[in-house]
């Protein structure tokens, strides 16, 4: 069991996931659940479908708990499987409305683990070559789902500030993935980019 005190420290909760917690599981799902329904809303527009995602994309953290490095931040893996969720369940909508489209259309699953791992890694080394401010904005509003002014107030800068640096974060990591993915893959990693 870990730590009551880690669960303010990812690294511990990762540990702890790594473990078997379900204490461990709950914190993180608790410290990701909104800005994960709330970017995940956006593409489906549907409240129940969004929470299925969610959710499949947690048991798919809990069946792979032994796989994920604790040493590395969990949010860009976990977006990036609960964005290939909710892409494959568009398909799978796209699909049923219209059978000639059937053959052209090939779902996402995160059963493909190593495209996930791919994507996550492209994701986080964009993010660690950011300074320590932005990538601390970027965290805070769009990993964990908080307001400009409650990052604000964190960081102790102004909300223009973190307007401006999450502006130029994220044209920095579109900037970062059209020039490292190729033609092909360019058009789902600048969606999962506009989803973060």
């Amino acid at each position: 069991m870990i730590n009551v005190a880690d669960f303010h420290d990812e690294t511990g909760l990762l540990r702890g996931l790594s473990a078997g917690d379900q204490a461990a599981f709950k914190a993180l799902y608790d410290k990701y659940h909104h800005a994960l329904y709330r970017k995940t809303l956006q593409i489906l527009r549907s409240s129940s479908e969004t929470e299925d995602v969610i959710q499949e994309a947690f048991i798919t953290l809990w069946e792979k708990r032994n796989e994920i490095d604790t040493t590395r931040p969990l949010g860009p893996w976990l977006f990036t499987v609960t964005f290939n969720r909710a892409i494959n369940h568009l398909k799978r909508q796209l699909r049923e409305k219209s059978k000639a489209a059937e053959a052209t259309l090939e779902p996402v699953t995160d059963n493909d683990f190593l495209t996930v791992e791919k994507q996550w890694n492209l994701l986080e080394t964009a993010i660690s070559q950011l300074s320590p401010q932005k990538r601390r904005v970027f965290q805070l509003c769009k990993m964990e789902g908080r307001t400009y002014e409650e990052t604000s107030q964190l960081m102790g800068i102004s909300r223009y500030t973190v307007k401006e640096y999450l502006g130029e974060v994220m044209y920095t990591l579109r900037e970062y993935v059209h020039q490292h993915v190729s033609h092909d893959t360019t058009l789902l990693l600048f969606l999962l980019m506009y989803i973060l």
